[in-house]
Order: C-alpha cells, then sequence, then structure tokens
C-alpha cells in the first residue's frame, strides 16, 4: 500500500512540476522584434495568470522591462517596485522555501530571482527615474542597488564576484554631477573606476575612457588631482576638458541595450545504480551572442557634427555566467542532498515488498519516474538586455538632431532638441531583438 501512494505520489508531482507557466518568448520577442509596443504589453498582461504564483516575480520583471522599453517608464517603475518588494519577501523566506523543494524540485516553490537579477531591479529603475528627470529618486535607487549587493553577499561565506555594480556607480556620478554635488560625483566616479578594474579582470568589461575623463574633470574642480593621478598615470595622455570648460555645455548621455540575456538550459548528470538511475540536474547559462556590438552617438545641428562611440559599460551575460558560477557549490550540495533524500524515500516505500525480484524492479520503476520529477530550475528573467553600452557627449546650447549608428544602419533618435546650458539630457535606445 506504501508503494501505491509513493508512485502515485511522484505521478501528480511529475504531473504538476512539468507544467511551466508564463508567456511564450518567442511571440513576445516577434511584437517587439516589429516594434508593436501595444501587443507586447497587452500579452505579458493578458498572461499574468499564465505565470502562476511560483513565477509571479518574472510576471513583474517582465512587465517593468516591456514598458521600459516601450517608453512607459512610470508603469515600468511601478512593476519593478512590485517585483523588489515580492523578492525581498521571498528572499526572507529563503529557508522555509528551500525545506518545502526538498524532496521535489525548485519549480515547486516561487522564483526568487538570481542575485544580481534583484539588484538589476535598482539599476532599471534608476535608468527609468533619470528618463523622467526624477534625480533623487535614482539616486535611491543606486544606493539600494549598492546596499542590496551587500546584503546578498552578507549571507555566503564564499562570496559572489558581483558584489558591486561599476555602472550603477558610474550613472550615480553622472546624476550627482548633473545635480551640482561634485564631491559626491567625485567619490561615485572615482568608486566606479575601482569596480571597473574588477570588472575587466573578472569579465573582460574595459575601463570606459569616458570615466576616466570625468573622474579627471571632476576632481579638478574639487580639488582632489593629487589624489588620484598615481592611479591614473596611464592615462596621463588623455586630452581632457576642464571642468571650466564644460560648465556652459549641455550633457547628452546615450544608454544603450544591446541583445537578450542568457537562457537557463538542463545540465543533467545520469548515476547508474542497481536500484535504477540517480538523476541529477543543474542549471547552466546559454548565452546568445548579438551580432552588432555597439553603437556610435550622431549629433548633428546647424554648425556641424559631432560622432561618439559608446562603450560597454554592464555585461549582463559574463556578470550572470559569473554569479551561477559563484553559486555552483551551493546548487551541487543541496541537489546532491535531495537526491540522496529521495533514495532513503524510495527504499523507505519498498522496504515491506518481501520479493526481492519485485523490490527491486519497484525502486527502478520509481527512479525512473524521479528523473522526470529532478528538473533544474530554468526560470530566469528572460526580458533582460545582454550588454549595455553608454556614452555622453557635451553641446554648446542649440538646437539638434540625434541619431545613432549599429549594424543595421542610421536610426533617428529625436528629430529636434534643444540644449540649454548646463543641462543633462539621458536618451535610452535598444537593440535587444
Amino acid at each position: 500500500m506504501q508503494l501505491r501512494f509513493t508512485a502515485l505520489y511522484f505521478f501528480l508531482v511529475v504531473v504538476l512540476s512539468g507544467c511551466a507557466g508564463g508567456v511564450r518568448y518567442g511571440t513576445l520577442n516577434n511584437y517587439m522584434k516589429s516594434g508593436n509596443c501595444s501587443l507586447a504589453s497587452g500579452y505579458v498582461e493578458k498572461s499574468k495568470e499564465d505565470y502562476g504564483t511560483n513565477k509571479r516575480l518574472l510576471f513583474y520583471l517582465d512587465s517593468g522591462m516591456v514598458n521600459m522599453l516601450c517608453g512607459k517608464y512610470r508603469k515600468s517603475n511601478q512593476y519593478l517596485h512590485e517585483a523588489e518588494d515580492l523578492a525581498e519577501r521571498l528572499w526572507t523566506k529563503s529557508i522555509s522555501r528551500e525545506a518545502a523543494s526538498f524532496m521535489l524540485n525548485d519549480y515547486t516553490i516561487p522564483y526568487a530571482g538570481e542575485d544580481f537579477e534583484r539588484a538589476l531591479i535598482n539599476l532599471f529603475s534608476a535608468i527609468n527615474y533619470v528618463m523622467l528627470d526624477k534625480y533623487d529618486d535614482a539616486l535611491v535607487e543606486c544606493r539600494r542597488l549598492d546596499a542590496n549587493l551587500t546584503m546578498f553577499n552578507g549571507k555566503y561565506e564564499e562570496k559572489n564576484v558581483y558584489k558591486e555594480d561599476a555602472f550603477g556607480r558610474y550613472l550615480s556620478g553622472i546624476i550627482y554631477e548633473a545635480t551640482g554635488s561634485l564631491d559626491d560625483a567625485f567619490i561615485d566616479y572615482y568608486k566606479a573606476y575601482h569596480v571597473f578594474r574588477d570588472y575587466y579582470a573578472d569579465y573582460g568589461t574595459a575601463m570606459p575612457i569616458t570615466l576616466v575623463e570625468d573622474l579627471f574633470r571632476v576632481a579638478g574642480a574639487t580639488g582632489r588631482l593629487d589624489e588620484i593621478r598615481p592611479e591614473l598615470q596611464d592615462y596621463s595622455g588623455l586630452k581632457i576638458q576642464s571642468y571650466k570648460e564644460t560648465e556652459g555645455l549641455g550633457k547628452l548621455v546615450l544608454i544603450h541595450f544591446n541583445g537578450i540575456s542568457p537562457i537557463k538550459i538542463d545540465n543533467r548528470i545520469y548515476i547508474p545504480t542497481a536500484s535504477g538511475p540517480v538523476t541529477l540536474a543543474f542549471p547552466k547559462y546559454r548565452v546568445i551572442l548579438p551580432s552588432c556590438r555597439g553603437s556610435r552617438l550622431i549629433v548633428q545641428s546647424e554648425s556641424g557634427r559631432i560622432t561618439v562611440d559608446t562603450e560597454l559599460v554592464e555585461d549582463i551575460n559574463r556578470i550572470a555566467v559569473k554569479n551561477l558560477a559563484d553559486r555552483k557549490g551551493r546548487i551541487i550540495a543541496r541537489t546532491i542532498a535531495r537526491a540522496v533524500a529521495k533514495q532513503a524515500a524510495i527504499h523507505l516505500a519498498t522496504k515491506d515488498i518481501k520479493n526481492r525480484e519485485t523490490r527491486q524492479m519497484a525502486r527502478i520503476l520509481l527512479n525512473v519516474i524521479n528523473t522526470a520529477i529532478e528538473k533544474a530550475d530554468k526560470r530566469s528573467w528572460r526580458t533582460l538586455p545582454g550588454e549595455i553600452y553608454m556614452t555622453r557627449v557635451f553641446l554648446n546650447p542649440g538646437r539638434y538632431s540625434v541619431r545613432v549608428r549599429a549594424c543595421d544602419g542610421e536610426k533617428d533618435l529625436v528629430s529636434s532638441m534643444d540644449m540649454r546650458a548646463g543641462e543633462t539630457r539621458f536618451l535610452l535606445y535598444n537593440t535587444m531583438y
């Protein structure tokens, strides 16, 4: 009788855990690629119930990103704030959640997000706020980004490589400078410089030259050039405008989202035993590299044309892969422990079967059923960009048109824009789809 209940239990789990709700990302990607924002956002909204309780976080994250790409920054942040609140609640319940999934698989519990995904909620919220000219709110998000990364790493003995966000620091410095807080801008530019050095070692992301220029320029304005010169000797040959030279100019900042984020896939191991195959399943990322890398900002006025190339400031592809690798040991330990527990349950359910061959066949059957139950958790924030590029240019006050050149040619970004002295303006461009 116990074997029957155990077999039925395993069968029901196979059926229930195999139900993958949510949007069909191929359909969503096609809507986004065609530029049909109303269909894309409507499709995600209509799929809310399809996500289900255990993927509710992904509904908020996908809704936030789709609305952001469609220029609905306020609505995007409403969803991202919902996502942050839910992720925080799920994170604080992580111990009880892990216990609930111990005998089944992670699909039976709500997805709480990878550490880097939860941190990026704040980064994209900050970008939304700068697009809305809400600089104080953007700075709050930048500070929360830093605090959350510190908190996430605080629970691990072996720390994640992704413990600070270089682009978040750089963006914070730009915002502080835009509001006239030069000392705070210097601090964040300097911190960004140090984190980008780590980015190069960890992800191969080169130091943005615009950051070095901004650091030198603001260091000169705050009387701190001597403080940074020993570390920045390699850049001593750069021709850098002083703060006084740029004080009467406007600043245009372009943020470029490129490519799509990596996809989680199964990495399965089958261990043959006398009682049938023991299955271990781990997630790993498959990176889909974009065919086009980088872009060029083109600003045109009656007096001439200015072109400047963007620089990579956030390689989300590599951050994701490294972040998952950092917790690989924790995933393996948990997966092995779950496999041991399942084997104990199978042996307990079959121990009263007197016939040895029947008992062995029953154990093999339950282990075969378990191969369908044991699944790697492949849930992830699929609507993230794979890369973020950025550049900035100083402009004389006046009227400009703005274009961006990428692999698919030049595109109009703004047909007519008035730039005022001392003003900082942000533009968002994406070639994700």
